[in-house]
């Protein structure tokens, strides 16, 4: 045999005993290697006990379009100053979150002049993330 086949053999035979012994069942680890497992970190308050939800970060404006589009407001609101079966919402922004608020759960508690209170009252019911939502929304609109 010449050499280079002698190599591969032998390079060959000692992958086989590697293999061999890294199956092996009572061995955990045939090589002595280690893995550095990273340290515990005792500062977060998840170690300390607290399992609440995080912090909410404030309105998610994404949601609140999603909301607008899904719930039907952009069925009877324009978001520019056009009017369809409600009044355009150009100028919103204006509003106080506090009045936009109130528009959305009792729709009939101030009504825009040349309007009828058509709005239904079951969005009232939405959750207050939601509505938080739907107001950031709306206040991005000029």
């Amino acid at each position: 045999m010449n050499r280079s086949k002698l190599a591969v053999v032998s390079m060959l035979a000692a992958a086989a005993v590697f293999a061999l012994v890294a199956c092996s069942e009572d061995t955990e680890n045939p090589l002595g290697t280690t893995t550095p497992v990273p340290a515990e970190d005792t500062s977060t308050a998840a170690n300390q006990g607290d399992t609440s939800d995080p912090e909410p970060t404030g309105p998610d404006i994404t949601n609140g379009k999603q909301k607008f589009k899904g719930l039907g407001c952009s069925g009877c609101h324009n978001i520019d100053s056009s009017k369809l079966v409600g009044p355009g919402l150009a100028g919103i922004s204006a509003k106080s979150d506090k009045y936009i608020r109130t528009s959305i759960t009792d729709p009939a508690a101030e009504l825009v002049d040349g309007y009828a209170n058509l709005m239904p009252s079951t969005f009232a019911n939405l959750k207050e993330s939601d509505i938080d939502d739907l107001v950031a929304y709306l206040k991005t609109l000029n």
